[in-house]
């Protein structure tokens, strides 16, 4: 199992920034998700000392992209999506989504944030190894024809 990183200044290209900090943690930002929705990152933005990341896109607001708008994108440290205006949502210019981003960041606890977060990462890999455990029972079952406790 790997450690979780706060986030860090990994390329001076917002693409690549993204992609290297949120590789593994979101597929938010992958190339065939990114071409998929024709999207483009604009910029990366590492906050709260390493424990949020912030992307501006750039995304088709339809299937032919003849329309395009601009998004923000706020992760906490495990790479879920903390704040992001819908497509129906997203802003016209970039400095108004930049202005909307900070507005939002600049109330955001984030430590709490990230307090939440590990609950949450916690719990899930709690629960995944009682599915384990519960499979292994079941596995034993089959073999040996009886319950044998994990």
């Amino acid at each position: 199992m790997t450690t979780t990183e706060l986030y860090r200044e990994e390329s001076s290209d917002p693409k690549t920034n993204a992609q290297r900090n949120l590789c593994g943690r979101t597929h938010y930002v992958d190339e065939d998700t990114l071409r998929w929705h024709k999207s483009r990152v604009l910029a990366s933005r590492i906050t709260d000392g390493g424990l949020l990341f912030a992307v501006t896109t750039t995304d088709a607001l339809d299937m032919n992209n003849t329309r395009r708008g601009y998004r923000y994108v706020i992760f906490d440290v495990f790479g879920n999506t903390v704040s992001r205006p819908d497509l129906e949502h997203s802003f016209r210019t970039r400095d108004a989504c930049d202005k909307a981003m900070w507005n939002v960041l600049n109330n955001l606890s984030s430590e709490q944030i990230t307090l939440d977060a590990i609950a949450s990462a916690e719990k899930h890999h709690a629960d995944e190894m009682e599915r384990m455990r519960e499979t292994l029972v079941q596995i034993r079952e089959k073999r040996y024809g009886k319950a044998v406790a994990a």
